[in-house]
């Protein structure tokens, strides 16, 4: 699933490779991501420029010269890909915008659990969960007394807290399980029991991993952005692996189907 890192990555990358571009034909190819009727979508983006590429947590937006905004939540199995129009398609690609110089950007879903939306102005209330989204973990305004008294508000196991998208919005299983490996933070702690220390290292921490997971993606990842690069994580679904600070194997269990990975002996 993409998380903040890789979208801040990926948005950069299309704001420098089809911002200004006309598109010339929108095709559409596979309809359950779309919550929106085709012929809005091809009529309102046809002929029509983008202007600005955003990001607001997991979700992509796409700017046009009209009021018009296209948001991609990519979930699960959702990727980007620019490319030539003569590329062999993906299997699962669910639309194509073809540009005059001949370049396409595309989205293709394994799974189609990803959701395409079309709104008109600001008004961007037909998406769920939209409007409740957190602040952003790496803006400045978010300081660590707004994030100590946000966090007062969550009483639960504060992994869970870090993937309510309502308390931050953008991190997801992977980095919630890097950031609280470099907090020395066990997982599964419910939020009551974090000292004020550990809620200042959580603090600086989910900034710190953040931040230099979107330097190493800018990188490696050039413009090939349907690629997710993980190998660089240290905790993430390394389960049996060695610690890589005290050598002892990485856990790695399923609750609820969602893997978490952590260090027993170095996160506490």
């Amino acid at each position: 699933m993409p998380e903040l890192p890789d979208l801040e990555v990926i948005k950069k990358v299309l704001n420098h490779r089809i911002v200004d571009k006309k598109i010339e034909k929108v095709e559409i190819l596979q309809p359950l991501v779309f919550r929106c009727t085709f012929d809005q979508f091809v009529n309102q983006l046809q002929g029509h420029s983008i202007t600005q590429v955003n990001r607001r947590g997991k979700f992509l937006i796409f700017d046009f010269d009209t009021d018009a905004h296209v948001v991609i939540h990519p979930m699960l199995g959702g990727r980007l890909q620019l490319c030539q129009i003569n590329e062999r398609l993906k299997k699962r690609t669910c639309f194509r915008w073809q540009f005059l110089d001949g370049t396409e950007f595309r989205y293709f879903d394994d799974n189609f659990m990803g959701r395409i939306y079309l709104v008109q102005g600001n008004d961007f209330s037909p998406i769920p969960q939209f409007a409740d989204l957190g602040p952003e973990p790496l803006n400045a305004n978010l300081s660590l007394e707004l994030f100590q008294q946000r966090l007062k508000h969550h009483p639960g196991m504060i992994k869970n807290i870090l993937t309510n998208q309502k308390f931050l919005a953008g991190i997801g299983n992977a980095y919630a399980d890097e950031i609280l490996f470099a907090a020395g933070i066990h997982p599964f702690r419910k939020r009551p029991s974090l000292t004020t220390e550990e809620i200042e290292k959580l603090y600086h921490f989910t900034r710190s991993v953040l931040g230099k997971a979107i330097e190493i993606l800018s990188q490696r990842m050039g413009e090939v952005i349907e690629v997710e690069i993980r190998d660089f994580l240290k905790v993430h679904r390394r389960g049996g692996e060695p610690c890589p600070v005290c050598g002892t194997k990485i856990s790695e269990v399923s609750p609820n189907k969602r893997i978490t990975s952590f260090g027993r002996n170095c996160q506490k």
